[in-house]
């Protein structure tokens, strides 16, 4: 029991020890990370509430999107452009870089949201963002679509739940909302994207 209650309390520090790196974004760190090329490429602001049985964290920031036929990179920074974070899934598995100390340190996993669970403590939605943002469920895998009230859409898939704001005049999707609850150690997500105009193609 001791040495069980030992691991969870390393496990919670490495995981404080993230998060503290993150709402820090560290200048000396990584101020920005070269550009990810490819095909269509999305842009805007996040926020993000991560709760759980002994926490309540807050982030919020500018994110860029990059989607091509072979990967996926999605960039998470401060509103005043400092690298929080960068994830990379590729159909081999993901990598997860942060900033460390005076550089940059990388995680690789088999998928990118149990890797940012792992590394980050709370999970990213990338398998499915690239989709979702265009508003449709990602293809291969179970999911539930139904009018809002709003006007808009509720998508439920891979477990989150997704609030697509009524299209633009352009057609385009500008704002979602993402929520995954509580999940064992795995804490409940309540992610918000806004897209910049124009962002998109």
């Amino acid at each position: 029991m001791i040495g069980a209650h030992a691991r969870r309390l390393a496990v919670r520090g490495t995981r404080a020890r993230w998060l503290l790196v993150l709402s820090l974004a560290l200048p000396v760190a990584c101020a920005t990370l070269p550009p990810s090329a490819g095909s269509l490429s999305y842009s805007g602001r996040f926020s993000v509430q991560v709760t759980g049985d002994d926490r309540h964290d807050n982030l919020s920031g500018r994110f860029a999107l990059t989607v091509d036929r072979a990967e996926v990179t999605l960039d998470l920074s401060t509103p005043l452009g400092t690298t929080m974070a960068r994830i990379q899934s590729r159909a081999d598995g993901a990598r997860l870089t942060v900033p460390y100390r005076n550089g940059v340190r990388t995680e690789s996993g088999p998928d990118p949201e149990g890797l940012s669970q792992r590394v980050l403590g709370w999970a990213l939605p990338v398998s499915g963002i690239r989709d979702w943002i265009e508003g449709r469920p990602a293809p291969g895998r179970p999911y539930q679509i139904s009018a809002d009230e709003g006007g808009g859409s509720l998508l439920e898939q891979d477990g989150w739940t997704i609030r697509l704001d009524p299209r633009g005049p352009d057609g385009r999707i500008r704002r979602l909302q993402l929520d995954h609850p509580q999940d064992g150690d795995a804490p409940a997500v309540s992610l918000r994207v806004v897209l910049d105009p124009g962002a998109q193609g």
